[in-house]
């Protein structure tokens, strides 16, 4: 291994899945002292911490759209990433630079001593220590894993943004919505604004803010969307607007629909507007970047179409929630030929949960192993699939280029081809396409 100065950014990353003995170990204590050290436990820009199952990803990258209108310039960390590790860290809407990063590590390396990081909390304090160093005027970071006990919340948000709270990593967080809520609700601070965009939030949501002393926004309950149809377009039958109210102050604003595809993101974005809402007096953002922002946002991995014949549509969904929400898209937005399904997950994850959902929607489904020690194998998933009830059309393969391959030729033009479940199976297909 060369000199620290000297590493390039993969072999930084190599280095760093040796250096803990666990690729996961939630806590703030290793990673509390190497801020202090580095300077970082007081920043010089409000903090948006974004907590939930779903919708993260989707609500940081309308944030970031929105307040890059506006004028301002945004640090956001988000994990993980899909095709390369500067993804994760962004500043004024571009991804870092390789040695950008690598400079950042090299900081944290001499600052940390004789403590153990994780993968992750490396990348997290990066991302802090970069955007102090860019003069940045907000950070969003989004929370890799719970809330409570991750990395991100070693820092105090001037407003926390919990999405959706549904079943998933139930190793970590616990196996139902009252447990793993409180562990969301733990990026709550005293005095702050949390909004929470569940539209069944479990009771200990509310419980844990009284709790805290957080000052509570809940949906449907302190803010709301309605759909607007503008009287010219009727005849098309097409949706254009949407208006977020603020029940307290009695606002509305008209809205469009987000560049993001999927009904769900009307409520990422009414979750979006509303923690906004809650920054004004600190970041103005008009009613233009809004609009604006909300029809430039991007977002790789999510209903992400790249390619129309045959189509092939991508998107992350790797756990049930997820799942239904994209079965839901793909009964709205029917082909005329077959639907195939190129899909893995973890071996944690509810496989029966999450298949449930496509029992009329897909007609074959490929199934691939992952490079993952986590991972499942095709074969592991064949059998769990067949003692599910699915005997019928259903094909395995360990290498996902060649499954790629194979499928594309045997689909016309009408056809579909859906990948979908883990980052990882994602993230290899749109990198070898």
């Amino acid at each position: 291994m060369p000199s620290t100065q000297s590493r390039s950014l993969s072999e930084w990353l190599d280095w760093q899945h040796t250096l803990h003995l666990s690729s996961i170990d939630l806590g703030l204590d290793r990673i509390r002292p190497v801020a202090e050290n580095l300077a970082l436990l007081n920043l010089p820009f409000p903090i948006i911490t974004i907590a939930g199952t779903n919708g993260k990803g989707s609500s940081t990258a309308m944030l970031q759209s929105i307040y890059q209108q506006a004028g301002y310039k945004t640090g956001v960390y988000t994990s993980p990433h899909l095709l390369r590790y500067n993804e994760r860290i962004s500043i004024d809407a571009t991804m870092t630079t390789d040695s950008l990063i690598c400079s950042a590590f090299e900081a944290i390396n001499q600052a940390r001593g004789e403590i153990s990081l994780t993968y992750f909390e490396f990348s997290t304090l990066a991302a802090v220590w970069l955007f102090v160093k860019e003069k940045i005027d907000l950070a969003i970071l989004e929370v890799g894993l719970g809330g409570r006990l991750d990395a991100v919340n070693l820092w105090d948000a001037d407003v926390a943004l919990i999405t959706t709270i549904a079943i998933d990593h139930e190793n970590w967080l616990g196996n139902n919505r009252e447990d793993i809520a409180i562990e969301k609700a733990g990026i709550m601070r005293q005095g702050k604004a949390v909004i929470c965009g569940d539209l069944s939030p479990p009771n200990s949501i509310e419980a844990e803010a009284n709790r805290i002393g957080a000052q509570l926004i809940q949906r449907n309950h302190d803010f709301s969307l309605a759909l607007l149809e503008s009287p010219s377009l009727k005849q098309q039958n097409t949706l254009k607007q949407w208006e977020w109210h603020c029940h307290q102050q009695n606002i509305s604003l008209k809205l469009p629909f987000p560049a993001l595809k999927g009904s769900f993101q009307l409520d990422n974005a009414a979750n979006v507007i509303t923690t906004i809402s809650q920054l004004q007096t600190q970041l103005a953002v008009p009613l233009e970047a809004m609009q604006t922002g909300l029809t430039k946002t991007k977002l790789a991995g999510r209903l992400q179409t790249v390619s129309t014949c045959p189509q092939i549509v991508v998107d992350v969904a790797h756990n049930p929630q997820a799942a239904e929400q994209l079965a839901l898209y793909l009964c709205d937005h029917p082909v005329s030929g077959k639907t195939v399904s190129l899909f893995s997950v973890l071996k944690d994850k509810d496989l029966a949960s999450i298949i449930a959902p496509f029992d009329i929607v897909i007609d074959q489904w490929c199934l691939i192993s992952l490079n993952d020690e986590r991972g499942c194998s095709a074969i592991q998933l064949q059998s769990k699939f067949k003692k599910l009830g699915i005997n019928h059309s259903i094909i395995v393969n360990n290498n996902f280029k060649k499954a790629m391959q194979d499928i594309l030729n045997t689909l016309e033009c009408n056809d579909r081809l859906v990948v979908f479940g883990s980052f990882l199976l994602v993230s290899g297909v749109l990198e070898s396409l």
